[in-house]
């Protein structure tokens, strides 16, 4: 065997059945001569993944694999990216199926721009025939929160946020100019990948976008899973903040200082509001995140602002309560709810109203009634 143009790098926890489908699909590279290995860490699985790694027995690749306890996903990359031996190093994800053209187009972009500093940003969308939910539809789309497709260009450059690595890849060399690699700072997957890709920056790293190099992600999400995400991503956005300060503004950390001396300051009506939030947050998260769900299936355009707020307020929760600490935390947490959620439930009511259509199968008045109930503060 050929030795190997590029190296893909998979780390994979708990989710054995998922990745030998994707091994499965890097069998069917074309073109059939195409020299690549894929290099796999086991990040600690419970869950047969080590027995699938050590079982495989492809014939259109080398299959490179390692195991560490469990330690997150930056670590695993670290660990796969020593072993790699490619000149380019393309990250996928133990979810993320490539198209049969994958390492070719991703191949032949760098080859066109002839750029050392280069990375080829792919496009990862959901699976054809998978029927997508209201929170599907979103965060790969007008709400770009998990990734920003919709609003990209073929052939553009974009900057250091959009580091996604479940498809993206870059030469074996310019990593190594980062010897750390990942950051392990971060124990979930949440912003690692975009704080390396700023360090890279530095060192002139560029991202071109080639929505020719497909992978599909096979990952369902509904409003819950999403939202519990989402405070995840804003414990991880704290991380990056106290290793890059200068990046404040890419999270609005201001406005977020601005809003905990807001509420210590507020009159005494509006502090005993927050008051009575805070004493009850998981019940009113509970009641939002629940009529999100039911807006999830089928999807409908009416669930926008409510997600809007629902996820925003998740990612707002994670951060303060890793920035301000627990106590303090959970207070902003409660004013941010009463600045977002009610006021999302209110635009959710006026536009099932002002449109007169009924949802898919569901009676919008059962909406709004849920709403009254459960969300009105």
């Amino acid at each position: 065997m050929a030795a190997p143009l590029v190296s893909v790098v998979i780390p994979t926890y708990n989710r054995a059945a998922a990745l030998g489908r994707v091994l499965g699909a890097f069998e069917a590279q074309r073109p059939a001569d195409l020299p690549f290995e894929v290099v796999v860490v086991d990040d600690g699985s419970s869950d047969g993944t080590a027995e699938t790694l050590a079982a495989w027995r492809g014939r259109r690749f080398a299959l490179r694999r390692a195991r560490q306890d469990n330690a997150g996903p930056a670590a695993a990359r670290n660990r796969a990216i020593a072993i790699a031996s490619g000149e380019l190093v393309l990250f996928g994800g133990d979810d993320i199926e490539p198209h049969p053209d994958l390492i070719a187009e991703h191949l032949a972009e760098h080859r066109r721009r002839a750029d050392p500093r280069l990375a080829v940003l792919g496009l990862t969308r959901w699976p054809d025939g998978v029927e997508p939910t209201s929170t599907m539809r979103r965060i790969d789309g007008p709400g770009g929160e998990q990734f920003s497709y919709a609003a990209f260009t073929d052939g553009a450059e974009y900057d250091f946020r959009h580091f996604y690595t479940s498809n993206v890849s870059l030469r074996r060399d310019l990593l190594a100019r980062e010897p750390g690699g990942f950051s392990t700072a971060f124990p979930a997957a949440a912003f690692e990948d975009a704080e390396l890709a700023y360090r890279l920056s530095r060192r002139g790293l560029r991202i071109v976008y080639r929505a020719a190099a497909l992978a599909w992600h096979h990952h369902l999400y509904d409003a819950r899973a999403f939202f519990v995400r989402q405070i995840r991503c804003g414990a991880m956005a704290d991380v990056l903040l106290r290793l890059h300060p200068q990046l404040a503004k890419w999270v609005d950390l201001r406005t977020l200082e601005w809003h905990r001396l807001e509420v210590v300051t507020a009159g005494a009506p509006y502090r005993a509001k927050v008051a009575r939030i805070r004493s009850e947050l998981e019940l009113w998260e509970e009641r939002s995140v629940n009529l999100a769900v039911f807006l999830d299936r089928p999807a409908t355009d009416l669930a926008e602002p409510l997600l809007a707020a629902l996820f925003r307020y998740g990612f707002v929760k994670g951060l303060a309560a890793a920035r301000f600490g627990p106590e303090v935390g959970r207070t902003v947490a409660a004013d941010q709810w009463l600045r977002l959620l009610p006021v999302a439930v209110d635009r959710l009511r006026g536009n099932a109203g002002a449109r007169r259509v009924p949802l898919p199968a569901r009676d919008p008045e059962a909406i709004i009634a849920i709403a009254r109930a459960d969300l009105s503060a």
